[in-house]
C-alpha cells in the first residue's frame, strides 16, 4: 500500500517531478556530453545530490545526519575525475559515484541497520533490477497527466510545437533519403545545407538527454516502490558447523605451515635449505600474485562460513586462526612485490597491489571483528574503508608516483621504459614528470638514441595539439599542467625534431 500511494503521488505531481527530470537531463547533458574528466563533472555530481534532496523533500523524506559521509565521498569522487586524466581512475571513480549514491538512497528509504554483508548485497542487485523495470514509469506518468489535464496539452503552444516536431524529425528519417537519392538537384540543394548539420552529434546529444532525464525518475520510482524483502527472519536454515570446522581446520594447518615458512624463509631471510637453483632474491620474488589470490579466497570462505554455518566457539577460533595466517600472507604479498618493485621498476598494476594489498588488510581486520560481533555493520564497514582509500588513491594521481620513481631509477635504464612512460599505459598525469628528463645530461646512458628524442617530441607535440581548446566545460587539471609542460618542452627542445629540422 505504501509503494502505491507514493508512486501515485509521484505520478499525479509529474509536472514537479517530470519537471525536475528534465532540469537534470539538460545538466546531465551540458556536463557529461564527451566530458567525463572536465570541472563540469563534479557539477553534475552536485546536481545529482541536488535532485535526490528535492525529491525527498516533496514525498515528505528528510536527509538523516549519518548520511553525510556518503555525499561528501560522491563531492570527492567528482573532483577527483577533474584532476587526472587516467582512465583507470575516471571509471572507478564513476562506479564509486554510483555505488556511494544508492547505499546513501538505500538508507534514506530503508530501515538497514540491521543488514548484513549479504544482505546488503542482495538489496543493491534488486535495486539495480528494479530501476530497469521502471524505465517506462516516466512516459507512462507523462502520458497519464497529459491525458488528464488535456487542457493543459491544448492551451501550452509550445508542448503542440514540439510534439509536431518529433513527428516531423520521424517521418524526414525516413522520407528524406528517398527524396535526396531520386532527385539530383533536389539533392544537391539539400546536401549543401544537410552539410552544416552534425547528424552524428545531434543523436549523441539526444541520446545523453533522454538518459539524464530517464534514470533519475526510473530510479527514485524503484526506491518507492519498496519491494525490498523487509523481514528479519532467516529463510534459509543454518548447516552444522562440524563441516565448517573440519574442512575449515584442515585448510587451516596447511595455512599455518604456509606461514611458518613464510616466517622463516622470506621474513628472518633464512637461505639454508633452499634448494640449490634458487637464490633468496628468486625465492622472494615470486609468489606475490598466488598469495594475493589466496587472501581474497580467505575473505570469501570465512564470509560463507559465519553466514552458513551456526555460531560455535571452536569455528570461530579456527575462522580467527585463518584471518592471522591472511595477514600474514598480505604482509607476505606485500614484501615480494615490494622487492619486485625494486628490481623491475613501478607500474600502474604493481602500484594498484600494494595499494589493494592495505585496503584487503584492513578488511580483514573488520572481518575478525565480526567473527565475535554478530551485529558489527560489515558492509558498512567496508564500504568506508573502500571510499577512504580509494579517494585517496585517485588524488594522489599514481601515474604521477609512477614517473617520478621509475625516472629516479633510470640512469641505467633503456629506451623500452621511456616508451613505457609515454605510450603504453601511462595517462598525461606523467607529461610533467617526463619533461623534466633531458635526454642530453652525460650521465644518461641514452644521450645518442635520436630516435627516442625524436619520439619524446612528438609525444609532447601530441599532447599540446590535442589539448589545444580547453575551455570551461572540459577543464582538467591535468590536461592544463600536461599542456603547459608540453609548450615548455617543445620551445626549449626544438633541437629534438630532427625529422623537421632534416626538412
Amino acid at each position: 500500500m505504501k509503494e502505491n500511494m507514493l508512486i501515485m503521488k509521484i505520478r499525479d505531481n509529474y509536472r514537479y517531478f517530470g519537471g525536475l527530470s528534465l532540469v537534470y537531463g539538460l545538466i546531465f547533458t551540458f556536463c557529461l556530453y564527451k566530458n567525463i574528466s572536465g570541472i563540469t563533472f563534479p557539477i553534475c555530481v552536485g546536481a545529482t545530490i541536488g535532485f535526490a534532496i528535492l525529491f525527498m523533500r516533496k514525498i515528505n523524506y528528510r536527509i538523516m545526519k549519518n548520511s553525510l559521509p556518503y555525499l561528501v565521498g560522491m563531492g570527492l569522487l567528482g573532483v577527483s575525475s577533474a584532476y587526472t586524466t587516467s582512465a583507470f581512475m575516471i571509471f572507478f571513480n564513476i562506479v564509486g559515484i554510483l555505488l556511494l549514491f544508492m547505499v546513501f538512497m538505500i538508507h534514506q528509504f530503508y530501515n538497514d541497520y540491521l543488514w548484513n554483508f549479504s544482505a546488503y548485497l542482495k538489496r543493491i542487485f534488486i535495486l539495480m533490477g528494479t530501476t530497469v523495470q521502471s524505465i517506462p514509469y516516466p512516459y507512462w506518468h507523462g502520458g497519464w497527466f497529459f491525458s488528464k489535464n488535456k487542457n493543459i496539452g491544448r492551451d501550452n503552444t509550445l508542448i503542440a510545437v514540439v510534439v509536431g516536431f518529433v513527428v516531423a524529425m520521424g517521418i524526414l528519417c525516413v522520407t528524406l533519403p528517398l527524396l535526396l537519392s531520386s532527385d539530383i538537384m533536389f539533392s544537391k540543394i539539400f546536401g549543401e545545407l544537410l552539410s552544416y548539420i552534425n547528424f552524428s552529434t545531434l543523436f549523441w546529444i539526444s541520446l545523453t538527454f533522454i538518459i539524464g532525464f530517464t534514470l533519475p525518475y526510473a530510479f527514485f520510482t524503484a526506491l518507492c516502490r519498496y519491494n525490498f524483502p523487509e523481514g528479519r527472519e532467516r529463510k534459509m536454515k543454518y548447516f552444522d558447523p562440524v563441516i565448517g570446522i573440519t574442512f575449515t581446520s584442515i585448510v587451516s594447518l596447511i595455512y599455518m605451515v604456509y606461514c611458518a615458512i613464510q616466517i622463516m624463509y622470506l621474513f628472518l631471510g633464512m637461505s639454508t635449505g633452499l634448494p640449490q637453483y634458487v637464490t633468496y632474491a628468486e625465492y622472494a620474488r615470486g609468489g606475490f600474485w598466488e598469495l594475493l589470490f589466496v587472501s581474497v579466497i580467505n575473505f570469501i570462505i570465512i564470509l560463507l562460513c559465519l553466514y552458513l554455518f551456526r555460531e560455535n566457539i571452536v569455528l570461530k577460533i579456527i575462522l580467527t586462526i585463518m584471518c592471522g595466517c591472511t595477514f600474514v600472507m598480505i604482509v607476505s604479498s606485500a614484501y615480494r612485490m615490494k622487492m619486485y618493485v625494486e628490481e623491475y621498476n613501478l607500474t600502474f598494476l604493481r602500484i594498484l597491489v600494494l595499494w589493494f594489498l592495505v585496503v584487503l588488510a584492513l578488511i580483514m581486520i573488520g572481518m575478525t571483528v565480526s567473527i565475535y560481533k554478530k551485529r558489527f555493520p560489515l558492509f558498512k564497514y567496508i564500504i568506508a574503508v573502500v571510499s577512504v582509500m580509494y579517494i585517496g588513491f585517485s588524488f594522489s594521481r599514481p601515474d604521477v608516483i609512477i614517473a617520478k620513481y621509475d625516472i629516479s631509477q633510470w640512469k641505467n635504464g633503456d629506451s623500452q621504459d621511456f616508451f613505457y612512460l609515454m605510450y603504453e599505459t601511462l595517462s598525461i598525469d606523467a607529461a610533467p614528470e617526463i619533461a623534466k628528463v633531458d635526454l642530453d645530461d652525460k650521465e644518461w646512458k641514452l644521450v645518442e638514441n635520436d630516435y627516442l628524442k625524436q619520439s619524446m617530441y612528438n609525444y609532447f607535440l601530441n599532447i599540446s595539439v590535442d589539448n589545444e581548446d580547453i575551455y570551461f566545460r572540459k577543464a582538467n587539471y591535468s590536461r592544463i599542467r600536461a599542456k603547459k609542460a608540453a609548450d615548455q618542452f617543445l620551445e626549449e627542445h626544438k633541437d629534438y625534431n630532427h625529422n623537421n629540422n632534416r626538412m
